[in-house]
């Protein structure tokens, strides 16, 4: 892995930082930053709710990256879901499973 590669499509580590607060906020690369930004600026509308044009895009933007990560994963695209964050996505699959009183859920970080 280019480290110096990964390194230079998060901007505000070309200021010679060393990022260290990802638990408050997870640094974003420019290609995610760019996509955010095209969304704003070219289709800013509610996926699902939004019943015109600019919905229709948005839409389809969204449904268009999850079979990208889909793909990338190897699941299918209704199989992947998005949260706001690790917590809440944790919570939902914690929430889902069938666990009682007393039992014991193992987590590692590898």
């Amino acid at each position: 892995m280019n480290v110096e590669k990964v390194r230079s499509d998060f901007a505000i580590l070309q200021k010679g930082i060393v990022y260290l607060d990802s638990a408050c906020m997870s640094l974003k690369p420019r290609q995610v930053t760019d996509a955010m930004m095209e969304y704003y600026n070219e289709f800013p509308a509610c996926v699902g709710r939004s019943n015109h044009r600019l919905g229709e895009s948005a839409k389809n933007a969204f449904e268009e990256s999850r079979k990208t990560i889909a793909r990338f994963i190897g699941a299918k695209p209704d199989e992947i879901i998005f949260t706001r964050n690790t917590t809440e996505g944790i919570n939902m699959v914690a929430h889902s499973l069938p666990l009682s009183s007393g039992d014991v859920v193992l987590g590692t970080d590898k």
